[in-house]
């Protein structure tokens, strides 16, 4: 799957830009603040439906407008066409269109195409945020099984009503168990559902994330990744019960899968308490490089891989050591922003493949060179 063309309008620092895309690789060089990480998340926006970097769509509207809009032009892996737009309006709904038709939720746009991302913030929020990390497996799983959506969509909102009413009782100086049993056991099947395909997932990608870091650090220490979870040895409901005394103190549920977390280990040390800074960013592109190649190994159509200025303070041979792993390894489509105009291109003239190169000053002046 590839994306052929990209048009931004009104998104964060853009007026209006439209991009030739080459189908394997684009190279977007220029200073800090020009606009290189705007359209990878532009890119990874249209995939998934939503920002990689922020949070809430508004934010992303170009200051001063009232409007954004993405359009991308995908082929899927059997090279058919598809035309997708996507609108932000302030105070309004966003809308996704595909081939003109709106979809009727946002959420059927969500794993249709996949994309994974490399960012320079991954670091410190897969390694300080228990939510980080239970975020990275969901926003892999949701890439290619639509019912783990609706099942997480649906636990959410139970909680969030189970905690509002925690939170109600506190305010009244009452408490209905009756009713919060109900909610519990109404969040009982989804949370198991979710358990079951994070385990799943996390079983998958644990041997590929070995053998992916044993390949980038040169075989130099042992990592692997374990998942943690309440529901390992204790189920649902008992687990629920067991902290209800401490739920009505602290006036929001304690236990349950949105506690779930992934444990980093090095040398059989905390990642965090054992690993330099050049170990932590292999440790995180080995995660990352590992997430597309599960994602990859399930889904119909091959995911975009959006690699944001990650080249920064690695020397040359680690630079051209990881590019020719990911031109060799079969990872598609893939953009590499770097704030060094020659340091990729001249490793790539050197490994004699194709791209495109986008020469961006201000998204008011940017340049396409064709190679």
């Amino acid at each position: 799957m590839h994306i052929s063309s990209l048009s931004l309008t009104n998104y964060k620092n853009y007026t209006s830009q439209v991009y030739d895309l080459h189908n394997k690789l684009n190279l977007v060089v220029g200073l800090n603040g020009a606009g290189k990480t705007n359209l990878l998340d532009a890119v990874y926006y249209t995939c998934i439906g939503k920002s990689y970097l922020s949070t809430t769509d508004r934010y992303n509207i170009r200051k001063g407008e009232n409007f954004l809009r993405l359009e991308g032009i995908f082929y899927n892996n059997d090279q058919e066409k598809n035309n997708i737009a996507i609108t932000v309006e302030k105070d309004k709904k966003k809308t996704i269109k595909s081939d003109g038709k709106n979809y009727k939720r946002i959420s059927e746009h969500v794993g249709n195409y996949p994309c994974v991302m490399i960012s320079p913030t991954d670091v410190h929020g897969l390694l300080d945020a228990s939510e980080e990390r239970r975020k990275f497996i969901d926003q892999s799983i949701t890439q290619y099984d639509k019912d783990y959506l609706r099942q997480l969509l649906e636990y959410n909102k139970l909680l969030k009503q189970r905690n509002a009413l925690l939170k109600l009782f506190a305010e009244q100086k009452s408490y209905n168990k009756l009713l919060i049993n109900t909610i519990s056991e109404k969040m009982e099947r989804p949370a198991q559902k979710i358990h079951e395909a994070r385990k799943t997932f996390v079983d998958r990608i644990s041997s590929q994330f070995s053998a992916t870091y044993k390949h980038i650090s040169e075989d130099k220490e042992q990592a692997r990744i374990e998942y943690k979870s309440s529901l390992h040895d204790t189920p649902f409901l008992q687990s629920l019960s067991e902290s209800n005394n401490r739920d009505r103190i602290l006036q929001r549920t304690t236990k349950g899968i949105h506690k779930d977390d992934l444990k980093f280990i090095m040398n059989d040390d905390q990642l965090k308490v054992y690993a330099s800074q050049g170990q932590l960013k292999s440790f995180i592109m080995a995660l990352k490089l590992s997430q597309y190649k599960i994602i990859q190994s399930v889904h119909k159509n091959t995911p975009i891989l959006l690699l944001d200025d990650i080249f920064d303070k690695l020397d040359q041979e680690r630079v051209k050591f990881i590019i020719d792993i990911l031109l060799k390894e079969d990872y598609g489509q893939i953009f590499i922003s770097d704030t060094n105009l020659y340091r990729v291109e001249n490793i790539l003239q050197i490994l004699e493949t194709n791209y495109h190169k986008f020469v961006i000053e201000s998204t008011e002046s940017i340049s396409l060179e064709k190679h």
